[in-house]
């Protein structure tokens, strides 16, 4: 697998000022912080802070309360972490699909990603204790239901289901 830094933040900086979005909340951290209102014209969910949750109706509710916090024309932007079918295929093998990369130290990362069914994988991250995550997938109900829009990157271009990224654009309430 390919080792490289990740380094999109021009990226998400680009998408900012081509929404003209003035009042921008950033949840990439994590969901613990979201505030109880809002009204933001984009919230950005970079390295996926739905991955940690397993269930599917748990997810849609997150999506849902996120949502909440749009004004009427606002979107949440999630780059949702995605697992194509060919990493599917090896992350089911015994020996899990294994994934590096190297940090900004310097220092190399080895991930294992052992499918577990259902879009769940276990991921042991240089031999410590595995992690549960859950990945999108095409069907997603919590996508499906919030009225979302699947694209392949962050200028929406079209969704490769055999690429490496899926950006989900959820619209505010209208």
């Amino acid at each position: 697998m390919d080792m490289r830094l990740r380094d999109d933040a021009a990226e998400w900086k680009a998408l900012v000022e081509r929404l003209d979005a003035r009042r921008v909340l950033d949840i990439s951290t994590g969901l613990d912080a979201l505030p109880e209102e809002g009204n933001y014209d984009l919230i950005v969910a970079q390295n996926d802070p739905f991955a940690g949750i397993l269930d599917e109706d748990a997810r849609a509710k997150a999506i849902a309360k996120a949502r909440g916090l749009l004004s009427r024309e606002g979107l949440l932007v999630i780059e949702g972490l995605y697992v194509p079918p060919q990493e599917e295929a090896v992350a089911s093998a015994p020996d899990g699909l294994a994934r590096k990369r190297r940090l900004d130290d310097g220092s190399v990362e080895r991930e294992v990603w052992r499918a577990l069914g259902g879009h769940q994988y276990e991921i042991q991250t240089n031999g410590s204790s595995p992690a549960r995550v859950r990945a999108w997938h095409c069907g997603e109900t919590a996508l499906r239901e919030s009225g979302a829009r699947i694209a392949g990157g962050l200028d929406e271009r079209d969704f490769d289901p055999w690429g490496d990224r899926l950006i989900a654009v959820v619209p505010g309430w209208s």
